[in-house]
């Protein structure tokens, strides 16, 4: 299975990630060998994991962040975050990851141990996650970063190196490309594959054909267009690879939009593995003491049972046959006291061999005890020759009772046992419902419209309104139609608002996407409680400026007729809408959102901080049964501080 990246995992998935340049990184976490840096892209949030000696890839797959930032987290964020991606590289062909973020490069190490360090502009050391010197460089503050010894890429390669490369090898040919070529087993094996040469083939045996074909084969492959898959072996996960591989030609496959996706999938499964391995690993030792406890319980429980039936059954016996007892013990003690132990030991030895019935009976003498044990009715019986028939016979219900006594309290502490055992299996069993210390941020493709603020008008008609620069700049110019409606407050810096298939709407969807307009201005940060607004046609909606004047990105100029509402109070309500068969939280005038569900809070600028304001609002929702992130109630609030006024439902 699977363990770590490869040079040629790395070349897909850097191509690949180039979409996250121009990224701003938002906050970084580190958990032992791996950090994770959140990063604010055109499309949303998306994490961006980096795993000394393992993996790089976008990721779904998030851990629960450390109560406690690391110092090495705190360095990465202070020269990192709030920074934009200017670059992410592989360094050559080798498993090296680069990220430049301003001034400073982040380089992740993914061969052997790996290692994570940040560098600035004059390639000075700032951190790393451990520091550690080799025989060619050094990690260690301030130091200059160098790269380890280079290796040969094959993307650079040309014939004649590479020939030179493969000929001066005196061992196979699939080790020779994977060790001179730096790519590892599996592509060299599968070069070798397409080309049709014998892998065990020795490279100094290969004719220039075969030389030739295998570098073309080679060049062909690392150039491939990605068709990125994971590989099942058994009905388990093997391999994860960014193109089709004729090595895993017989293998069941599961492929994927990108590699990234097929990395997150592929890792993040063993992640998540190995978290709930982590989080049950105490319980489940416990667990096997406690079945240890157990087993030498049910020994000792067998035991005390058996020595409570037997000590039982012999003082049953002494009674059951009290007559030739009481003869015995009577003839036994005379002759003791006549003959003495040595004497009469020495007759009972004459009277076996004689066929004597009572010395047969005899199987052992114990002089300094004053004992003779005999056999009775198959079982050896323990006679104390100073001690009455009755006095033997207590002397075995004693043991009885006494190992009866021992058998109450290992069965009190066995059952105490299995109800520890019943608590940390049904422990066992909650944690592994438990919400993991890994969980996965599930993301839906985005609708078109959710680019920007809206909300469904109490008609039903969709508003739209711009959110900065660039989404004013793009609903005006991709998204405004003939049929709709254009609005606009009367305050500086107010978004674009548009009523789509609006020449259709009436006064009430009008009045509400004005007030939405005055609303999502900077009138709400500044506290006032009304402000004007106007609607025009789309046709009078121009990027033209005034002779001698330049409109900027987001800016517009409306010519013609303004129809005016003055006065438009600010007021919006937050609640959860049925949209094209999903669920949004929308914040929007209180008509609108009322027309669409029986449950609100309606909100006027005021004192409260905009993060306060997110957490009540969040935390009514929750008790309305709907589990809303604080981040998506933060999108769809007005800028500003504000108060709730009024919660309906």
């Amino acid at each position: 299975m699977k363990e770590e990246m490869s040079s040629v995992d790395i070349r897909y998935v850097v191509r690949e990630l180039q979409s996250l340049v121009g990224s701003r990184v938002d906050k970084i976490y580190h958990d032992g060998d791996e950090i994770r840096i959140k990063l604010r892209t055109k499309e949303g949030r998306q994490d961006l994991i980096l795993q000394a000696g393992k993996r790089f890839h976008v990721t779904t797959y998030v851990k629960e962040a450390p109560k406690m930032p690391s110092s090495f987290t705190m360095l990465l964020r202070k020269h990192l975050s709030g920074g934009f991606i200017d670059a992410i590289e592989q360094h050559d062909f080798d498993r090296i990851v680069k990220i430049r973020v301003g001034d400073y490069t982040l380089i992740g190490e993914l061969f052997r141990r790996g290692n994570i360090i940040l560098v600035d502009g004059e390639n000075r050391i700032v951190a790393a996650l451990r520091y550690e010197e080799f025989k060619d460089r050094a990690i260690k503050p301030k130091a200059e970063y160098k790269f380890p010894p280079a290796r040969e890429n094959p993307l650079d390669v040309e014939w004649e190196r590479f020939k030179e490369l493969i000929l001066e090898e005196e061992v196979e040919v699939v080790r020779a490309l994977a060790r001179k070529l730096n790519m590892g087993g599996l592509y060299a094996e599968e070069i070798l594959l397409r080309a049709e040469v014998d892998k065990k083939k020795k490279a100094s045996e290969l004719s220039e054909e075969e030389l030739k074909l295998i570098f073309e084969t080679m060049k062909a492959l690392f150039t491939e267009d990605p068709k990125p898959n994971i590989v099942y072996k058994d009905g388990n996960m093997h391999d994860v690879v960014p193109v089709e591989l004729k090595v895993y030609e017989n293998f069941e496959k599961r492929y994927f939009s990108t590699f990234s996706e097929a990395l997150d999938e592929y890792f993040g499964k063993v992640t998540l593995e190995k978290a709930k391995i982590e989080q049950t690993k105490k319980l489940e030792a416990k667990k096997r003491q406690l079945l240890m406890t157990l087993k030498k319980q049910e020994e000792l429980l067998k035991g005390f049972e058996e020595q409570a039936k037997a000590n039982q059954e012999i003082g049953d016996l002494i009674y059951a046959n009290f007559t030739m007892v009481e003869r015995l013990l009577d003839e036994f003690r005379k002759a003791t006291e006549r003959l003495g132990w040595e004497e009469f030991k020495k007759r009972i030895d004459e009277g076996k061999k004689a066929g004597n019935k009572a010395a047969l009976m005899v199987k052992s003498i114990d002089p300094k005890e004053k004992a003779v044990t005999i056999e009775l009715e198959g079982k050896k019986v323990r006679l104390y020759l100073n001690k009455s028939i009755g006095e033997n016979a207590e002397l075995y219900y004693e043991k009885a009772k006494k190992a009866k006594h021992k058998l109450e309290g290992a069965l009190k502490a066995y059952e105490d046992t299995k109800r520890k055992l019943d608590e940390i299996e049904k422990l066992i069993e909650e944690e592994m419902k438990k919400e993991l210390a890994v969980k996965r941020i599930e993301r839906r493709k985005k609708k078109w419209f959710e680019k920007f603020r809206w909300f469904v008008s109490s008609e039903g008609f969709l508003v739209l309104a711009g959110k900065d620069a660039s989404t004013n700049e793009n609903l005006i110019k991709k998204h405004m139609d003939e049929n709709d409606l254009y609005c606009h407050a009367d305050v500086y810096g107010a978004p674009h608002v548009v009523i789509k298939d609006g020449q259709k709407a009436g006064e009430k969807t009008i009045f509400e996407a004005c007030q939405f307009a005055v609303s999502m201005s900077k009138a709400w940060s500044q506290g006032l409680y009304s402000a004007d607004a106007y609607w025009a046609y789309p046709n009078q909606v121009t990027k033209q400026a005034p002779s001698g004047e330049y409109l900027g990105k987001g800016a517009f100029m409306v010519y013609g007729k303004r129809n005016w509402l003055r006065g438009l109070p600010l007021k919006l309500a937050v609640g959860v809408i049925e949209h094209e068969g999903e669920n949004y939280v929308v914040c929007a005038p209180v008509e609108a959102i009322k027309a669409h569900t029986d449950k609100y809070i309606i909100i006027r600028p005021g004192s409260l901080k905009k993060s306060e304001l997110v957490k009540r609002i969040r935390r009514i929702l929750e008790k309305w049964g709907y589990k809303v992130k604080e981040e998506d109630i933060m999108a769809t609030l007005p800028p500003g501080n504000g108060d709730i006024v009024e919660v309906i439902g």
